[in-house]
């Protein structure tokens, strides 16, 4: 089991949520080279589907799942991570030989666009996700 689906595991058989719900780490957006943007889009869009694939082990049958949805559009790389009626989009907008990243959802609004502080922010943003969404609680057995 990796540390990934140990903390998952640990919030799912804790009959008690924890005082403070994680933030991911985030930075202000800003323009980037193109090739720059693209590869992190791509580390950290792998790196979700790992991590909603690990989470997604520890929950048991009857339990609801993480999804991670591909957005496909002409100048912009994006995907979703929903859990119930929880969702964070995490996106790279392409124009003018520079890239855009961009990180939207309930719970992260903020005065200035912010983006994901790179694919180590993921966890965090999963384990909020399901938090907040009033995750089952229940043993796990893996």
């Amino acid at each position: 089991m990796t540390a990934f689906m140990q903390r998952i595991a640990t919030i799912v058989g804790s009959d008690t949520e924890p005082a403070k719900i994680p933030m991911p780490t985030t930075r202000i957006s800003e323009r980037i080279a193109t090739g720059t943007g693209a590869d992190r889009q791509v580390a950290i869009r792998s790196l979700a589907e790992q991590l909603v694939s690990e989470a997604n082990a520890v929950l048991d049958q009857s339990d609801d799942r993480l999804s991670l949805i591909d957005e496909t559009l002409p100048s912009e790389l994006a995907f979703r991570v929903a859990y119930r009626s929880r969702a964070a989009r995490v996106s790279t907008t392409f124009a003018g030989g520079t890239a855009y990243g961009l990180l939207v959802g309930d719970g992260f609004e903020s005065e200035l666009p912010q983006e994901l502080d790179g694919p180590q922010a993921l966890p965090d943003l999963i384990v909020r996700l399901l938090l907040e969404s009033d995750i089952n609680h229940h043993p796990v057995t893996l």
